[in-house]
């Protein structure tokens, strides 16, 4: 264990949210009921045998123009024999109370704790398989799921700079990716070619990576050889996305992002003026995507 991981909660009673949070807390759960309810039935798709797992904190500038507006999550990178799973760890709890309540769990919506929803910015899981050097990129838009391939060619300049970060051994290496330039720290003393999001390629794991902006970062918190393997899964729903290139992935990203008022209501719920109004700022300030140029 490299450091003691210690996992901030916000799941405090609804009762001692303040006012102004109200209209995006109401949101976020609508949206999670709205999806929730197209998954009755569902199962889950065992993909491999979990061996090892990495936990990463990601801090990012939400907001382009806005260098105080800054969010940080945890996310999981799960390592098979065959594959790995990189996700956000409040994703995958999110994951985990849809697939009880779907599958015919006694919890009932109507008793549910809404504050037992965890948030998160990033539901995507992502998919490596190094011997195909293949990504396959699964996330939700509003209500509907899909995947996409993606044959990424990392063009890693290792470095001969040198660090320790914790007590692990490190060296730079360069990448440009998707209209960034990174930096990464890699180790020899974990020898497996993976790291977090899409990237992996080098001769160790990621321990640290860096945009030249210093808009993303993500550090290796902690990692676990395990003794009793668990199941490395993903939704069936999610499995069984709809199949498409990358491109049209983010037009379609873009157009909900654009409409989600109208696909709210569409859904069957009502904003007041100042959710609405509120919607439309958060979406505003999120414009800092990881991949400028997809």
């Amino acid at each position: 264990m490299l450091i003691k991981l210690v996992v901030k909660e916000d799941l405090g009673p609804l009762s001692s949210f303040k006012k102004e949070n109200m209209n995006r807390d109401i949101v976020a759960v609508l949206l999670f009921f709205f999806m929730a309810s197209n998954m009755y039935g569902q199962k889950n798709v065992d993909l491999d045998q979990v061996e090892s797992r990495y936990v990463y904190l990601l801090t990012h500038q939400k907001d382009s123009l806005d260098k105080a507006n800054i969010g940080e999550e945890y996310f999981i990178l799960e390592r098979g024999k065959d594959r790995s799973q990189f996700m956000s760890l409040n994703s995958y709890k999110r994951d985990s109370v849809t697939a009880e309540i779907t599958n015919g769990s006694n919890t009932r919506i109507s008793k549910l704790d809404l504050t037992s929803i965890p948030k998160t910015n990033f539901t995507y899981r992502i998919i490596k398989d190094p011997v195909k050097k293949q990504v396959l990129f699964y996330d939700r838009i509003i209500r509907n799921d899909f995947v996409y391939e993606e044959n990424p060619d990392f063009k890693w300049k290792i470095r001969d700079e040198k660090k320790n970060i914790g007590n692990l051994k490190c060296q730079a290496a360069v990448l440009s990716y998707a209209g960034r330039d990174y930096k990464a720290w890699f180790t020899n003393d974990i020898p497996i070619s993976d790291g977090p999001y899409k990237f992996y390629g080098l001769p160790g794991l990621i321990v640290e990576m860096e945009d030249s902006g210093r808009q993303y970062k993500f550090e290796l918190l902690s990692y676990k050889n395990l003794a009793h393997k668990s199941v490395m899964w993903i939704s069936e729903k999610r499995s069984n996305g709809r199949k498409v290139s990358k491109a049209d992935f983010y037009k379609a990203l873009r157009n909900s992002q654009e409409n989600l008022v109208s696909e709210i209501s569409r859904s069957g719920f009502t904003l007041d003026p100042s959710a609405e109004a509120k919607v439309k700022e958060k979406i505003k300030k999120r414009n800092n995507p990881i991949e400028l140029k997809p």
